[in-house]
């Protein structure tokens, strides 16, 4: 069975196409998106580390951060802080953090936090639908264990 790896730039790419409005061209929206789902990624591989099984941690400080263009570098660093602490396994050799970080932005004024926000979240839950619709092999033997 061929297993092609599937890139979660497809996801934000999926977006644009029906994007009328340009929201998702904008520089920092895009970082905003991939972080939301760096997040998720880091939430849900910690939940799995080998170092410390069911760890919450990461999950529990961004429940208390505040998602706006100030934090997201915060977040950001956070987010690689837990990955490299708790040795996690992140799909595609963590090509959603690659994705956060290649985003070139220049200016960080006239973006208000509520859009920084919803960028943010779309990309934590569109991470969630890619792992759904991309289950690995040991995801899908995990349900018979």
């Amino acid at each position: 069975m061929e297993n092609e790896k599937q890139s979660f730039q497809k996801y934000l790419e999926k977006r644009q196409e029906v994007d009328e409005i340009k929201f998702y061209s904008n520089p920092i929206i895009q970082k905003s998106y991939y972080i939301g789902a760096y997040a998720r990624a880091v939430i849900t591989s910690s939940y799995y580390s080998e170092i410390s099984k069911k760890n919450t941690t990461f999950k529990t400080w961004l429940s208390n951060q505040i998602i706006n263009n100030r934090n997201l570098d915060r977040i950001f660093e956070m987010a690689f802080r837990y990955e490299q602490k708790l040795k996690l396994n992140i799909r595609n050799g963590s090509e959603v953090r690659q994705l956060a970080h290649e985003v070139q932005t220049s200016k960080k004024t006239g973006i208000s936090s509520a859009k920084i926000s919803y960028a943010f979240v779309a990309g934590y839950d569109d991470y969630k639908k890619f792992m759904k619709e991309n289950k690995t092999e040991k995801e899908e033997g995990e349900s018979n264990e």
